[in-house]
């Protein structure tokens, strides 16, 4: 019997998590590799892949949904 594709679904609060940890590693073992701590600049620019965590930023990185839209 095959299971429906709602089995697949992820809530977004756990892949997001799973991401920036994802995310943080990689850039932990790229930092190892290079022998040298990431600049102030690279760190701002690593911060910005995921997500933007400038506390004034108004647009997203990416256009993740409302809670409305969400449920």
């Amino acid at each position: 019997m095959t299971r429906p594709i709602s089995d697949l679904d992820v809530p977004l609060p756990l892949l997001r998590k799973q991401v920036v940890d994802l995310v943080a590693r990689q850039q932990a073992q790229a930092a190892a590799e290079s022998g040298r701590p990431a600049s102030a600049g690279e760190l701002a620019e690593m911060r910005h892949l995921l997500y933007d965590a400038d506390p004034d930023a108004t647009i997203p990185a990416f256009p993740y949904p409302t809670p409305q839209e969400a449920s």
